[in-house]
């Protein structure tokens, strides 16, 4: 029963992968050093705005400082929408910005395609809020694209190939940075089950 659901992984596997060795909307391969341009050197902001207190610029720093990149993001993108012609304020959003795509990109050159995958997701996620300013910033939407697309096949061959070696946990590990990018997706879906599955089989006691 057991080799039957490995053999029905590995079959799913092996339909999801040509979907992940192409993408419709690209034109050409990337790697993890290809770019639009330099991002722009990056400092943390410190200083408030006219509009901006001091209480949410502290508060901004502590969710970049945790990891929570969104919350960063709303904070600077609610008082932007209030004052879109606060320079200054743009200033900081657009150094807020940058932060996280550098941080992004220094886990791609380190092949940690989880956390830079996550923060390409949530730049290209916020990235209509960023309209006001986009030409300020050293990247576009369909970079983030392209360098998501790359995190997301990453992480499909990395966990296919612990699969391989029956590392389930690893795989399923792997799998589920993947799923959390792309939860709409069916298929990452239907593969985790399965690979769940299998893991909880092999668990029990025969």
């Amino acid at each position: 029963m057991n080799n039957l659901r490995k053999s029905k992984l590995l079959v799913l596997i092996f339909m999801l992968l040509p979907i992940f060795q192409s993408c419709a909307g690209m034109k050409s391969r990337i790697s993890p050093k290809s770019s639009v341009k330099a991002s722009a050197p990056v400092k943390d902001f410190s200083q408030t705005t006219n509009h901006t207190s001091a209480q949410d610029a502290d508060l901004a720093q502590k969710h970049i400082k945790a990891g929570d990149w969104q919350k960063a993001i709303d904070i600077y993108n609610v008082e932007y929408q209030k004052h879109p012609h606060d320079q200054a304020l743009m200033s900081e959003y657009v150094k807020t910005i940058e932060n996280i795509k550098s941080s992004a990109d220094k886990a791609l050159d380190k092949k940690d395609f989880a956390s830079a995958g996550r923060k390409y997701d949530v730049l290209l996620k916020n990235y209509e809020h960023l309209k006001g300013f986009d030409k300020k910033l050293s990247f576009n939407s369909s970079h983030l694209n392209e360098k998501l697309y790359y995190c997301k096949q990453s992480l499909f061959k990395k966990g296919f190939q612990e699969y391989r070696q029956d590392n389930l946990s690893g795989a399923i590990e792997i799998w589920q940075d993947l799923f959390a990018m792309d939860p709409q997706n069916a298929d990452i879906k239907e593969l985790l089950r399965t690979a769940r599955l299998q893991q909880k089989n092999l668990q029990e006691p025969e």
